[in-house]
């Protein structure tokens, strides 16, 4: 029988995380998490959140107001050492059903005592929103010539 917070593979701890997520489940989702002050999360457009009390937080605030929102995770790619995963994934973000966002995240798995666990979450903002706007500055320059 697993032990409740011990993840057999990094694919286990990831599933977890994203369901956590879904779940709004703060104690699920730490359990994933290293217990190592080195832990790394950065959320999209926010600042770098070093240490487990602080990414704590950052996952409590986030659950109290992302409510009604659905995430659908598609892996890019993973590489798997002997003691470190690495995961490239998409998180598509809807709400009410329709795609808002898309959300590029790396997550990092460290094996530590036969379980893996999270020790890096970075979520990147798409940049289609920013590739457009710079689109049409240049369609703005080169009709101006």
């Amino acid at each position: 029988m697993q032990k409740p917070n011990c993840f057999p593979t990094s694919e286990q701890a990831e599933q977890a995380f994203y369901r956590s997520f879904k779940e709004a489940d703060i104690e699920l989702m730490m359990s994933v998490w290293d217990r190592g002050n080195d832990v790394v999360c950065i959320h999209p457009g926010g600042p770098r959140l070093q240490g487990v009390s602080i990414v704590r937080k950052s996952w409590e605030q986030l659950f109290s107001y992302e409510q009604g929102l659905e995430l659908r995770v598609n892996k890019i790619s993973a590489v798997l050492e002997k003691e470190v995963a690495i995961h490239h994934v998409v998180e598509d973000i809807y709400v009410e059903g329709e795609l808002q966002s898309e959300i590029y995240a790396t997550n990092i798995y460290r094996k530590v005592n036969d379980s893996w666990h999270m020790v890096l979450h970075h979520a990147s903002a798409e940049l289609h929103s920013v590739v457009d706007l710079l689109d049409e500055e240049t369609e703005e320059v080169q009709t101006i010539h």
